[in-house]
């Protein structure tokens, strides 16, 4: 559950602008991804247009965060994500749960084998 108060001032477009950057994504590569137009997403981002709670969950699907997470900025804050670890990231969102687990399986073999040498 999502409490804001009253004294809580959130810009949908300015969190959007925010991880859509800090995954080092273009307004176009992540329309594409969200099956929405970029002119749109430029829209919402500078605040000339609305969007939708179903909208909106679809951009934060293709930004791999859940509406929570997109609304908990304190966290973004405190554990934001390099650039790389969000590219990382962006390719494993249309990845499946097996594929994910055996691509953790890879990187935690190579951490294994670097501990090694």
């Amino acid at each position: 559950m999502i409490i804001l108060n009253t004294n809580y001032n959130f810009d949908v477009g300015e969190r959007l602008k925010e991880l859509r950057q800090s995954r080092a994504m273009s307004q176009e590569q992540l329309a594409h991804i969200a099956n929405i137009t970029p002119a749109y997403l430029g829209q919402v981002e500078r605040g000339t247009k609305n969007v939708t709670v179903r909208t909106l969950e679809k951009i934060c699907s293709a930004l791999n965060v859940s509406l929570a997470e997109f609304f908990d900025t304190a966290k973004n804050n405190n554990e934001s994500i390099d650039e790389v670890g969000s590219q990382i990231l962006h390719q494993l969102h249309n990845k499946s749960k097996s594929e994910k687990q055996a691509i953790l399986k890879m990187v935690k073999l190579i951490f294994s084998m670097r501990e090694i040498k």
